[in-house]
């Protein structure tokens, strides 16, 4: 059993080494062994081939479906931070994907199978910041997608990844002003991205030189039959959140807005 597991951690070594990792610790170690399998490696190889990741850095966060990473990037001739973001191929929230993946006309979910199926989540994720940034909606630029992998701009400082609205919340002076941000965003998102972000709140809003809406693999297109109930429990999550800086909004009214009135398939 100790020889096994000797074994498994000279391969990672290895595996980290070919990748040009810079100095980390164990307990990032660890958390790259639960996503490094032999796929995955072969896809970050590729991508360290064509020269888009120059070296991986350190953990920017973890998850039950993934984990991001930093990374010193190059696109287009010039040197970016980049957010690696690696869906483990074995995870077990299958189900709680499919609400999100049927019903969206751009895949075939039924051709899907279920070991594919997180490359399709992946997939899906790029194609929503695509249509976002494109929007000029306040998210992380995406830059390519491979399988399972998703590099995108890297929000942060000297490899320090941008707060999480949830982590700054007791310093927050303006918060007025980032809430109207917030739905100026949501605003833009549905109407000229034609999304719905259906899973917003303080835990997916970066905070850092202005909001960022992250975590879009759940995004559905407007026209998805659940898009509006998706759309009001993000705005009751926002204003849920902004209570309790006295800050008083009408969750109706503002779905209103975003709307124009388009007709409530799903009213309470």
């Amino acid at each position: 059993m100790k020889d096994a597991v000797e074994r498994d951690f000279r391969r990672l070594d290895e595996m980290l080494d070919k990748l040009r990792i810079k100095e980390i610790d164990d307990e990032e170690k660890k958390i790259y062994e639960q996503v490094l399998d032999g796929r995955t490696f072969k896809i970050l190889y590729k991508l360290s081939a064509k020269g888009f990741i120059k070296a991986m850095g350190g953990v920017v966060s973890t998850g039950k479906e993934a984990h991001v990473f930093y990374a010193d990037g190059n696109f287009d001739g010039k040197d970016v931070p980049l957010a690696v973001k690696i869906y483990k191929i074995e995870t077990s929230e299958f189900k709680k994907m499919d609400e999100y993946i049927f019903g969206d006309r751009r895949f075939d979910f039924l051709r899907v199978s279920p070991k594919d199926k997180i490359f399709l989540w992946a997939e899906k994720e790029f194609r929503n910041l695509q249509r976002a940034y494109e929007a000029n909606v306040s998210v992380p630029k995406p830059y390519v997608q491979m399988k399972n992998v998703i590099l995108m701009q890297f929000i942060g400082e000297n490899e320090l990844p941008a707060p999480l609205l949830i982590d700054v919340a007791k310093d927050i002076e303006d918060a007025e002003r980032i809430f109207e941000e917030i739905l100026e965003n949501i605003k833009r998102l549905y109407k000229k991205a034609e999304l719905v972000h259906a899973d917003l709140s303080e835990y997916n809003i970066l905070l850092y030189d202005k909001v960022y809406f992250i975590d879009m693999g759940q995004a559905v297109l407007k026209d998805h039959p659940k898009a509006k109930f998706y759309l009001k429990r993000d705005l009751k999550n926002v204003v849920r959140f902004f209570e309790k800086f006295g800050i008083k909004a009408d969750v109706e009214e503002i779905f209103n807005d975003v709307t124009e009135g388009e007709e409530d398939e799903n009213r309470d």
